[in-house]
Formats: C-alpha cells, sequence, structure tokens
C-alpha cells in the first residue's frame, strides 16, 4: 500500500477530464507518484548537505526538479532573508548566556492558498554568438550593424589631444608641440575618433625591417625578408598594414620597376603564409595586382622587363583563384571580365593586351578557347601592320618608338601563341582518345582554314612549331572554335 491516498489520485483525475478512474490504476498510480516523491526529496537532501545546511528550502526542491528534467515550482522562493532572534538560557544562580536562533516563523495554510500567485520568475540561460570571426563581424542578429557602429562612432567624439594619436606602423607621431599649436589653432574643435590598434613595440620594429629588408637592393636581404612573410605565424596584427603597404606603393611607384617586384613578392609571400587569413583583404589586393598586370607602363623605360612582373602578377591572380574560388564564386568570372576587357579594347597598347592574353591563356584551355580564340581573327588585324617590317623605324604619333611597339606586338603573338599551344595540345588528345582509328587530316587540308580563322600572322608561327604534324586534330579543334 503507497501513503499517499488513491481517492486523491481519482480527484485530480477528475480535474483534467478523467472520470470513473478505476481502483487498481489509481493504486498504481499513487505508488508512482510516491516513489517520484522520495526521489525528488532524496535529490533535494544532496543539494541541502553540499550548501552546509540543516534546512531543506524551495530551492533545493527546484535544484533537484532541474536534475531531474521537471518544471521547477513556481510562486514560492527561499530568498527571504534569515532573521535571528535573542534569547536568554540559564539561571541567575548559575549564569545566564545569551543565545541567538533563527525564528522558524509558523505559516498559515488559509492565508498561502488564499494569496494571489506572484509572478512567474525568469530561468536563467546562457547563450552564446560569434563577435567575430578571424576579424571579420559575422551578420547576425546579435551584432550590430554597420549603420549601427557608424553611427556610435559619430556620437562618440573626443579632444584631439597628444596622447590619443592611433598607431600606425611606419608614421611617426608628431611632436607634443606641433599638437600643441595644432589644438591652438583649431579652438578645441572635436573631430571623430579613430578606431586604435595599439601595436607592442616589438611589432613596430619588425614592421620597419621587413620593408625595409623588401624594398632593399641586396638580394640576400631581400630574399631574408620575404622568406620571414612566407614562416613567421604571428604576423596577423600587422597583415593590414602590409596590405596598406603594398597599396601604396603600387600606385606611387608604377614607373619603378624593383618597387613594384618587391611588392608582388611580398604579396605571393603572404598568400603562401598559411597562418594568415588573407581573406578579408582580397579587395584591396587584387586591383592592386591587377594593375600590374594590364597596367599600360611599368617601369621607367619600355626597354625594361616589365614582361617578367606582368607574368609574376598573373601567376599571383591564379594562385588567389584557386585558393580562395571555391568560397568567392564570383572572384573568377569578375577577374576573367576585367582581362578580357582589357583585351578586346583597341585603344589599349600593346603591353596591356599582353598582360590581358598572359591570364587568359593561363586561366585554363576552355576560357582560352571560349573568349580568345573567336577574337583572334580580329586581333590578328591590330599584330600584322606592326610585325610586317622589322626593320621600320618611324616615330608614331604620340612619340612612341615603332621599335617598342614591335616588341610589344610581338610578346602578344608570344602569349597567343602560349594558349593556342596548349588548347591544340588538349584538343588533340581529347579527339586521339575518342578517335584512335580514324583517319586524320593533314597539315595542308587545314593551313587555309586555319589562316581565315585566326589570321595569317598567328597561322604561320603556329605551324612552324616543332611537332604540329602530329597535332592536327587540335587545329581542326580551334578552326571549329572560331
Amino acid at each position: 500500500m503507497s501513503t499517499f491516498p488513491s481517492s486523491t489520485i481519482k480527484d485530480i483525475a477528475e480535474s483534467v477530464g478523467i472520470p470513473n478512474l478505476k481502483d487498481d490504476v489509481a493504486v498504481s498510480l499513487a505508488q508512482d507518484v510516491e516513489y517520484r516523491i522520495h526521489e525528488i526529496v532524496q535529490e533535494a537532501m544532496k543539494f541541502m548537505r553540499h550548501g552546509k545546511r540543516t534546512k531543506l528550502t524551495v530551492d533545493d526542491i527546484n535544484h533537484a526538479l532541474h536534475v531531474r528534467n521537471v518544471e521547477p515550482l513556481y510562486g514560492f522562493s527561499s530568498a527571504d532573508p534569515t532573521r535571528f532572534r535573542r534569547t536568554v538560557a540559564g539561571s541567575s544562580a548559575t549564569g545566564t548566556n545569551e543565545i541567538f536562533f533563527v525564528e522558524d516563523e509558523e505559516l498559515d495554510f488559509e492565508t498561502i492558498l488564499s494569496a494571489p500567485l506572484p509572478k512567474v520568475p525568469l530561468d536563467v540561460t546562457y547563450t552564446a554568438h560569434w563577435l567575430a570571426i578571424e576579424g571579420v563581424q559575422p551578420a547576425i542578429a546579435q551584432n550590430p550593424t554597420p549603420v549601427d557602429a557608424k553611427a556610435d562612432l559619430l556620437h562618440k567624439r573626443i579632444k584631439l589631444d597628444s596622447g590619443s594619436q592611433p598607431v600606425v606602423p611606419g608614421i611617426k607621431p608628431a611632436s607634443a608641440a606641433s599638437n600643441a599649436n595644432a589644438n591652438s589653432s583649431s579652438n578645441g574643435a572635436e573631430i571623430k575618433p579613430l578606431v586604435k590598434h595599439v601595436l607592442s613595440k616589438e611589432l613596430q620594429m619588425y614592421y620597419e625591417r621587413i620593408t625595409s629588408a623588401v624594398l632593399s637592393q641586396e638580394e640576400v636581404l631581400r630574399a631574408t625578408g620575404i622568406s620571414s612573410l612566407q614562416n613567421d605565424p604571428g604576423l596577423h596584427q600587422l597583415l593590414p598594414y602590409f596590405v596598406q603597404l603594398v597599396a601604396e606603393k603600387v600606385t606611387q611607384n608604377t614607373r619603378n620597376l624593383a618597387v613594384l617586384e618587391s611588392m608582388m613578392a611580398m604579396v605571393r609571400a603572404l598568400l603562401n603564409n598559411d597562418n594568415l587569413f588573407v581573406e578579408p583583404y582580397l579587395h584591396q589586393l587584387m586591383p592592386t595586382i591587377l594593375t600590374c598586370i594590364v597596367g599600360k607602363r611599368l617601369g621607367e623605360s619600355p626597354q625594361e622587363d616589365h614582361w617578367a612582373l606582368r607574368s609574376t602578377a598573373t601567376d599571383i591572380v591564379l594562385l588567389i583563384c584557386r585558393k580562395y574560388g571555391a568560397s568567392y564564386h564570383t572572384l573568377q568570372p569578375r577577374v576573367t571580365r576585367t582581362l578580357l576587357r582589357a583585351f578586346m579594347d583597341p585603344e589599349k597598347p600593346f603591353t596591356t593586351h599582353y598582360g590581358a592574353i598572359l591570364g587568359l591563356s593561363r586561366m585554363g584551355t576552355e576560357a582560352f578557347r571560349t573568349l580568345v580564340v573567336p577574337n583572334l581573327k580580329t586581333y590578328s588585324v591590330v599584330l600584322e601592320p606592326e610585325l610586317e617590317d622589322e626593320n621600320m623605324m618611324e616615330i608614331d604619333a604620340d612619340g612612341t618608338e615603332m621599335p617598342a611597339l614591335k616588341s610589344g606586338a610581338a610578346h602578344c603573338r608570344d602569349a597567343l601563341l602560349i594558349g593556342l599551344r596548349a588548347l591544340v595540345k588538349s584538343e588533340s588528345d581529347k579527339a586521339k582518345a575518342a578517335n584512335a582509328d580514324e583517319a586524320a587530316a593533314t597539315i595542308e587540308d587545314v593551313k587555309e582554314p586555319l589562316a581565315v580563322a585566326i589570321g595569317e600572322v598567328l597561322a604561320q608561327a603556329l605551324l612552324k612549331e616543332e611537332g604540329i604534324e602530329q597535332e592536327v586534330p587540335g587545329l581542326v579543334a580551334v578552326i571549329e572554335s572560331c
């Protein structure tokens, strides 16, 4: 038999809409209720003992219910302060002692039952979210939007003083006297605060040493600086400053080929450093690298080897597309669109065309076949006048010497041949694998159609390639692509 009466179970069942509950069911439920109550009380007593107390409180019961995944009690709490009362023990003969004890208040059940229920207390909960991931703030509801952050900066204004200057590597802070003059001249004007990025003295010294080493003319010192950028794992805080340095140096030194080569070497080293998270800075790096690919004039004179710089920058763009193309699906199409626009613009010089052709040829045979090959017939009209007479020494209308134009046209032709050779070989391999026993056409059969498709100059140069007789199926595929 259970100490919990079955009649109570029947009353509760009727209150929830279950009349005529059978006696055996009520007895079974009463036994289960008793077991559950004993379980909760035993669990609550554990909390009481761990709390170094001898009195069971409502909080102990609630903690026990939480452990058993049961909804806690509402309307009762043990948050009332403990009240002590004083009494005197003993007699005048034996002596009296003051004793303090906790007053055990008597509760009137009728008063408790008739009192209105208090508000349901809010349970303590914990949530977590990403404030920033590798310096990038995710766009979630818990984080402020860029508009809110900007408005917050506009409302927080500080006065300019000598102690509020942000630390920027490579820029020495102004002297106290100049700051005082600036403050006096501005008549206490307030400015918007800048976000400070505090760098340790060691990082500032490292930044200065690395920048001077990379820009040095000593090959050993320069190689050491590039190697440090590529392998050092502790450059996270300096990464935005290196990106800013590259952008500034390339913009200001388009006539200094050595500086441009050093900056491209720095970019390659940063991209090859597996410890750096470069993705947030791609939008700053890409215009700089594309400038070194399709820039109108790079270097002091056209005789300098700016062709190697354009080739290096093209390799860096391909590295970025391979490394981050999966994360940014529009990256490679946007780069390809930029290069194609530069290639199709007849107003651009051959130097720009060379970089665009080289980039498109390295984007893959499919991109070259789709974007470049259909335009070769039109482009050959631009190349042929510059490649007809090798001894021509006239001066162009803008004062450019024709040998420089001929050199640019020759480099463009060579870049196109690189893409054509790769395309011909790829298509030949496909044709041979598909039709191994089928008789192929001869060189004589494709000479004239090839010249009509891609132009006389490019056709002659392509047919002079060694082993081209074995790649006739690829030539046929090129003709069909035009």
